[in-house]
């Protein structure tokens, strides 16, 4: 049986470019490639924050999900807040939930909503399994 390795969740976005900034400013994600059309415009890319890796694909326009469009561990969930906080970005948190995760929440320009959870039980019975 094969074995998942890790996840890249692709988030649309109609400005790729703009929300890859957008994430690096306030939660410090790098870069790891963009992808460009014949005009130069960034069609799809993908950022990192240590393990975690997110993708941005460029869309006409967006219909926002309702809930989570990605949900990615972190080490420190209040921390990232207040860096993205002294960065001018607004977060809602962080909160601690019931089942188990320091959570803080961030919507980008098209209405995506990523989660940033801080497992506080950590290990083969926590919500990060």
């Amino acid at each position: 049986m094969p074995t998942g390795l890790r996840a890249m969740p692709c988030l649309p976005c109609t400005d790729p470019a703009d929300t890859a900034a957008r994430l690096g400013r306030l939660f410090g994600f790098t870069a790891a490639g963009f992808w460009r059309d014949a005009n130069g415009a960034e069609t799809f890319g993908i950022l990192r924050l240590g393990a975690v890796t997110l993708a941005l694909r460029r869309a006409a326009s967006v219909s926002p999900q309702e809930g989570w469009a990605a949900y990615l561990f972190v080490d420190d969930a209040a921390a990232l807040a207040e860096l993205a906080r002294a960065q001018g970005g607004i977060v809602d948190g962080p909160e601690d939930r019931p089942w188990g995760c320091r959570e803080v929440l961030w919507t980008d320009p098209d209405g995506n909503i990523l989660c940033f959870a801080e497992d506080l039980r950590p290990g083969p019975d926590g919500p990060g399994l």
